[in-house]
């Protein structure tokens, strides 16, 4: 953004830092890669100038415009790389409503020790993440908050206490927060940023991030545009009860005397997911959900969707869940290597990035399996869709899934392990890359 010509420089990175930082990755398609006149436009870099321009390029990475929330842009010297957003913390939105005790306190007494320790644990925990990124040499930070009803000095003082704590947490993982900005009621004002205290940029307003140029070149087929927001999508279940049965399905016998059928699951699995899911017969339905039953082909089945069958099969006879005579019959050979992929990828950080466009048919298959699933099938595919948008870098979404399945499935193990791990806050490593993070793009 460009400050006004007051602002000195009075730091080793210029004031004026997004005026001229190009926006890291351009969205990139199947068509875009011939030589051709518009693939040579669209690689070129793209001029950051505006706060709209900024907004859009969190939007177009993102998938949604973020309400309510703490975005950081991570900054390789000039250019605009990693976006992570995380809810804005709750103190934080309650200090800015004039109708709660927190903002009465905030008024008399100033941040809590509670509320600081909040702020401590979330600055450290999101600097850490864009620490994992070699490139990153700064950061901005952006608040915005939907629901404010103090005054505008009262509110930028909430978010400036609270910027304080969080800010300096990012320096102590050696990311300089370079500027801070809090956005509500579609105005833009600076905690900080390179002009310190002589900066005027307060309450200024904000153009339409859809209607720039940066918008247009990142969401050049209307993906993100389509999508208003990143509200979830209700989750369609099957009309009965589906409780578990308590019957345990014999996976060793399985593994060990049928191999073939085993085989014969993943293919299958595959098939759709190279070719996008088609329209099934039931009898393709009943084999698709009898793989899931079983925890260790569900697992080899999610390494599939990442890379492919040779890789979700060498990965499983690595780690011992399947035997050795199912590779024979694959005519694979599963390897230590192969076992880091698969143990690494269901944690969603292997050094190996995913295939997102196999991982979105994946989805498209949970979704139309979902509705014809069982007890002992549906709450698996309900984790499956979890741990989509959990690798994704979406928790939002992903705990309100859970929390959808969970009163149709309320035993299911492996959903229940799911919306533990996004409980507790925990990132996803291939969301903190550059070179494995998901954003609409990938799906073009």
């Amino acid at each position: 953004m460009k400050h006004h010509n007051q602002h000195p420089s009075n730091s080793e990175t210029d004031p004026d830092l997004l005026s001229h930082a190009p926006v890291f990755a351009i969205a990139s398609s199947a068509e875009s890669s011939a030589s051709t006149p518009q693939a040579e436009a669209a690689a070129k870099p793209l001029q950051v100038t505006t706060p709209a321009d900024v907004l859009a390029y969190i939007e177009c990475t993102l998938g949604f415009a973020p309400t309510d929330s703490l975005t950081a842009i991570a900054f390789a010297g000039n250019k605009m790389s990693t976006v992570i957003r995380c809810d804005l913390p709750e103190a934080v939105q309650n200090m800015l409503r004039c109708d709660t005790p927190e903002s009465v306190t905030f008024m008399d007494f100033g941040m809590t020790e509670t509320q600081e320790l909040q702020f401590i644990h979330l600055g450290r925990q999101v600097g850490e993440l864009m620490a994992r990124e070699p490139s990153t040499s700064s950061c901005l930070l952006i608040y915005s908050a939907d629901d404010v009803t103090v005054s505008d000095q009262h509110a930028l003082a909430v978010v400036g206490t609270a910027n304080a704590v969080i800010s300096a947490q990012f320096g102590l993982q050696r990311v300089p927060v370079q500027e801070s900005w809090l956005i509500h009621h579609n105005l833009l004002w600076h905690l900080r940023c390179a002009a310190t205290t002589e900066c005027i940029v307060q309450g200024d307003a904000i153009d339409d991030p859809r209607a720039t140029r940066i918008f247009q070149a990142l969401d050049p087929h209307g993906r993100v545009t389509k999508q208003r927001q990143a509200a979830p999508r209700r989750l369609l279940f099957p009309p009965t009860s589906t409780s578990g049965s308590h019957h345990t399905p014999d996976t060793q016998t399985l593994l060990s005397q049928r191999p073939q059928v085993v085989l014969n699951w993943l293919k299958l699995w595959d098939e759709q997911l190279r070719e996008g899911p088609t329209m099934l017969h039931s009898d393709e339905v009943a084999e698709l959900l009898s793989a899931l039953k079983h925890p260790p082909i569900k697992d080899a089945l999610l390494t599939i969707a990442c890379f492919d069958v040779s890789t979700g099969i060498k990965g499983a006879v690595g780690l011992g869940k399947f035997p050795k005579q199912l590779a024979t019959l694959a005519k694979v050979h599963g390897t230590m290597a192969d076992a880091a992929i698969m143990t690494t990828c269901l944690n969603g950080e292997s050094d190996r990035a995913p295939d997102w466009l196999r991982i979105e048919q994946l989805e498209r298959l949970c979704h139309q399996l979902l509705p014809l699933s069982d007890g002992d099938s549906g709450g698996v595919i309900a984790g499956i869709l979890v741990w989509i948008e959990w690798v994704r870098g979406r928790g939002s979404i992903a705990m309100d899934y859970a929390r959808q399945a969970r009163k149709h499935f309320p035993t299911d193990q492996y959903l229940r392990a799911m919306e533990g791990l996004v409980g507790k806050g925990i990132v996803a490593v291939w969301a903190t890359r550059m070179d494995s993070a998901w954003s609409p793009q990938h799906a073009a």
